[in-house]
């Protein structure tokens, strides 16, 4: 008996192994292209599953088919699906009005599918394209599913209008893939795609979020003067050759958050609003000539290679780190100027830091910015040292603080048969109350405590101004020359 439930056992294994088998085998019924044809010239529904299609389904062959602005109209809905194309794919300046369904279906031979609409759903989910495989200058106005498609060899969708999401996720390209002047007009969905040889966008335009995300580029990846309207992923994208993005444009996030750039890198011309290069490893240099950029962060990046000016930056998010090896990297490069730019941010959006979190730093802080911006602008102490001059020769002016020497007013310089008389002692002219404010702010401090001997004397609180002027002269004296020290 137990023999008997080991063969049942047995059996029942055999069965199991077989129905895997048979539904992981290849397709083994064989149709005519001429039948799909037909059914299309007919205006009737083409749907197969599991089947392999021998000959060439080629529309140019219809030659009763209505068209619409010089193209064949199909009106059938196509599906075609699990299945194997033998011959060569022409649906080439071709209206197809229904959906078109081709998901994991292998086209062995060439596919040329040049200069149409597809009006409706067009699926090639998990197809696979072992020879070269032409979408140029279609128009997918409905969406286009191409997620893990295989492209055995090169992609044409150069001058392709995607109306609708467009989704190549986990998509392989062992070839060139060509997408250069195409236009997104809704999502595009990269995500984990792998492109084997160049990936070229050149000129192409993104009109809404494009998500490059994973995404491997094996060679050179050409985004030269490419347009993103809306947030541009490329975060934790691997670029193992040349990424070149030269005069693109990205007018909201540019994420390249954790990616890594193995060669050299092209940012030269580009425009970007919000820049999150944060985590990158840059391996080569990274070029940055003439770019725009409104908000930068590189928190935890290798900033050693990047090459960029510190006028390129408008803003650059907080973080020591990023901050000090961003500085080193314009000195070493020779970029003084741009250091210094970088220093000085730094110290300003410390402050706004230290403003919420520890006041009493926050007032000196500020008092460092205030006085000599941080001993980076050297111009500052000569602008308060002529508004403390001004101040002062003011207040003696309108307060009368400062009289004439009464015995110096009684003195008489004798030229020849000539008689100068001094003025006579009393209020002083504004111009010689600036000049005596000039001469105590000057005076250094060695005279703080000490008046010396002059035509005029400061009276009542004139007094304490006058300390305090000396005070302030050698106070702003010594900023000067720190400032002065580190900027020249």
């Amino acid at each position: 008996m137990l023999s008997g439930k080991r063969e049942i056992l047995a059996l029942c294994i055999i069965v199991f192994l077989f129905s895997i088998q048979s539904a992981e085998a290849e397709p083994s019924r064989i149709i005519d292209a001429g039948e799909i044809l037909k059914k299309i010239e007919q205006g009737q529904p083409v749907e197969y599953n599991d089947v392999i299609v021998k000959g060439d389904l080629d529309l140019s062959l219809l030659h009763n088919m209505e068209r619409s602005a010089g193209r064949v109209s199909v009106s059938s809905p196509i599906k075609i699906a699990n299945s194997v194309i033998l011959g060569d794919v022409n649906i080439s300046r071709a209206a197809l009005e229904d959906a078109v369904d081709f998901h994991r279906t292998k086209f062995m031979s060439r596919t040329s599918m040049t200069d149409s609409w597809f009006n409706d759903t067009a699926s090639f989910n998990t197809a696979s394209f072992e020879d070269v495989a032409d979408f140029s200058k279609s128009r997918f106005n409905g969406p286009a599913v191409f997620s893990s498609a295989r492209f055995g060899q090169t992609a044409y969708f150069g001058d392709c209008m995607f109306s609708q999401s467009a989704k190549f996720v986990s998509a392989q390209f062992s070839q060139q893939a060509y997408f250069q002047r195409a236009r997104f007009l809704k999502d595009a969905n990269f995500k984990s795609t792998k492109f084997d040889r160049g990936a070229i966008f050149r000129a192409a335009a993104f009109g809404q979020n494009a998500d490059f995300k994973l995404a491997q580029f094996l060679q050179a990846a050409d985004f030269d003067s490419v347009r993103f309207q809306q947030a541009a992923g490329f975060d934790s994208a691997n670029f193992l050759r040349d990424a070149n993005f030269d005069h693109a444009q990205f007018s909201q996030t540019a994420n390249f958050d954790s990616a890594n750039f193995h060669q050299e890198s092209y940012f030269r011309n580009s425009s970007i609003k919000n820049a999150l290069f944060q985590d990158i490893q840059f391996d080569e240099d990274a070029t940055f000539d003439n770019v725009r950029i409104e908000n930068l962060s590189l928190k935890g990046s290798n900033v050693e290679k990047l090459d960029i000016r510190w006028s390129s930056i408008h803003n650059m998010a907080y973080d020591d780190s990023a901050y000090f090896l961003l500085r080193k990297n314009l000195d070493m490069r020779g970029y003084l100027d741009d250091a210094s730019e970088c220093e000085f941010s730094y110290r300003c959006e410390r402050r706004a830091y230290l403003w919420g979190h520890d006041f009493g730093r926050w007032i000196f802080d500020f008092l460092a910015f205030a006085t000599y911006g941080y001993g980076l602008r050297p111009v500052w102490p000569l602008g308060w040292s002529m508004a403390f001059i001004l101040v002062g020769g003011l207040f003696f002016f309108l307060t009368n603080s400062v009289i004439r020497s009464k015995q110096l007013s009684e003195q008489r310089e004798i030229s020849g048969n000539r008689i100068i008389a001094e003025k006579e002692a009393g209020k002083v002219s504004i111009w010689e109350s600036l000049l005596l404010a000039t001469t105590y702010f000057t005076s250094g401090a060695s005279n703080i405590i000490s008046a010396t001997t002059s035509e005029f004397v400061p009276v009542g609180r004139g007094r304490y101004v006058v300390v305090l002027l000396r005070l302030l002269g050698w106070i702003f004296f010594v900023i000067f020359l720190s400032s002065l020290t580190r900027t020249v």
